[in-house]
């Protein structure tokens, strides 16, 4: 399978590295010293189930130079989605299909407003990975899931056998019918995860054995249930319990993408994972204060980042 993976950071590097290793034809489209070490020495892995390096890899900053794909894994950032996606568009022929694995809720939605709806995919994923050094990504979880899904619902057979290739590269892959309620569910954790994170300035284990910002946790994911319902998702009765009890089990030093952004002070997330939910609470009159809080705190810094860093 032709595979072109746009985003080549922690999660695009990641996923795409194993796909390469399993056999697939992979082009990476990055940039900078990141494109230029992969080129010059390959994409190396390094990962709790075991390192490994792409080499010879197949990477440009230029789409237009790789032709039409059979699938298009797109993992930029959210800020980036509109100008990458219209990036992408020498990248599509007609059985082109698209993965958006995004943080957020809407980047397939955002991508169909750039090429239409016929190549995208709904998806998400679950990883802990993060670029080092150029060329090389750290992955540190023993979770590494994606899940692909139609928008309309149905397991189509682009899903199917996009599953099994996926699944073949050692990742732990699913079709959903329900792809709209998976987004959700992953983000009843990733968003209050970044938030506290991110407020916090320290890494899971600390601030979830904090009783006091612990309960901001949880009240953030009581609130991303409560947006969740008057969008008309119903999430199970137990996921905030579940999802507290997966968070108890991530490794104690881990932080979130846009944690790690905003003590770096590059551009983050903030608006795709925290400001969607002050947006979606006014709108559908839904109480959201602890987003509001997040928001309001977070918000200067990341004002300042677009300043000094834009990008």
């Amino acid at each position: 399978m032709r595979i072109a993976i746009m985003g080549t950071g922690g999660v695009g590097g990641y996923f795409g590295g194993l796909l390469a290793q399993s056999g697939e034809d992979v082009t990476f489209i990055a940039r900078g010293e990141h494109l230029r070490a992969i080129q010059a020495l390959g994409l190396r892995i390094e990962s709790v189930f075991g390192d490994f390096i792409v080499f010879p890899a197949q990477a440009t900053d230029d789409p237009a130079t790789v032709g039409p794909v059979d699938v298009i894994i797109f993992a930029t950032k959210t800020h980036q989605i509109e100008a990458a996606a219209a990036a992408i568009r020498p990248l599509i022929g007609p059985q082109t299909a698209i993965l958006p694995l995004h943080n957020g809720l809407d980047a397939s939605e955002r991508t169909i407003a750039v090429l239409g709806p016929g190549p995208v995919l709904g998806g998400i994923c679950q990883v802990g990975s993060q670029i080092t050094a150029p060329g090389v990504i750290r992955q540190m979880t023993q979770f590494r899931r994606v899940v692909a899904g139609e928008l309309d619902g149905p397991i189509t057979p682009r899903v199917q056998r996009l599953v099994e290739v996926l699944r073949k590269a050692g990742i732990q892959a699913e079709a959903s019918d329900n792809i709209q309620r998976v987004r959700w569910a992953k983000f009843i954790f990733i968003a209050p995860y970044s938030g506290v994170g991110a407020v916090t300035r320290v890494p899971i284990g600390e601030f979830r054995a904090c009783p006091q910002s612990r309960a901001l946790l949880e009240q953030a994911m009581r609130e991303v249930e409560a947006v969740a319902a008057a969008k008309g998702v119903i999430l199970n009765p137990d996921v905030v319990a579940k999802t507290l009890a997966f968070c108890d089990g991530v490794e104690p030093k881990m932080m979130a993408s846009m944690q790690r952004d905003v003590l770096d002070g590059r551009p983050s997330e903030l608006d795709s994972l925290i400001g969607v939910m002050v947006r979606l609470g006014a709108e559908l009159e839904v109480p959201v204060p602890t987003f509001r809080f997040l928001h309001g705190a977070l918000l200067p810094q990341e004002e300042r980042a677009r300043r000094m860093r834009p990008s």
